[in-house]
């Protein structure tokens, strides 16, 4: 939701008509990429579920830490760009829309941070419940379980 308003906003305070410069299609690709990476976790989310695989759930984890650092770079970046095009008479005068979205590039980090130690925490239980299903599994035997680690990581190697 807030990377929906961000994007609006920033749409509707550029002037139309101007020839289009780099600076202009910054922030709405940075977005878009934002987007997709999360609609890319989301089948990740999906597929290691599926197939109770813990390495690629602690995987996940480590994705989303990235995704908290693309997340607190964007302030910084989209700062830069709605700077550059004030100074290039880019924007309709008289927008407030730095003080507009400002908090929602702070709450975006924030948000992100929280629900990665939430899903770290799941994570684990899932490791624990993940763990429980394979060992019964593969019984009591430690050489079984060993190969049934590797096989994992080859899987995961392979796709």
């Amino acid at each position: 939701m807030p990377i929906r308003y961000l994007f609006a906003k920033f749409q509707l305070i550029i002037r139309p008509h101007k020839k289009t410069i780099p600076l202009v299609k910054t922030v709405p690709t940075y977005l878009t990429l934002f987007i997709f990476g999360f609609l890319y976790q989301l089948v990740l989310v999906y597929d290691s579920l599926r197939l109770k695989n813990t390495i690629q759930v602690i995987g996940i984890c480590v994705y989303n830490v990235g995704m908290l650092i693309y997340a607190s770079i964007q302030y910084d970046q989209i700062h830069k760009t709605i700077t550059g095009l004030a100074n290039a008479n880019y924007i309709k005068p008289d927008t407030t829309v730095w003080a507009d979205i400002q908090p929602f590039l702070v709450a975006v980090p924030c948000i992100i941070a929280f629900f990665t130690i939430v899903l770290s925490v799941i994570a684990w239980k899932l490791y624990d419940e993940f763990a429980w299903t394979i060992y019964k599994h593969i019984s009591a035997d430690l050489r079984m379980k060993r190969r049934f680690l590797t096989f994992q990581v080859r899987l995961d190697l392979q796709d």
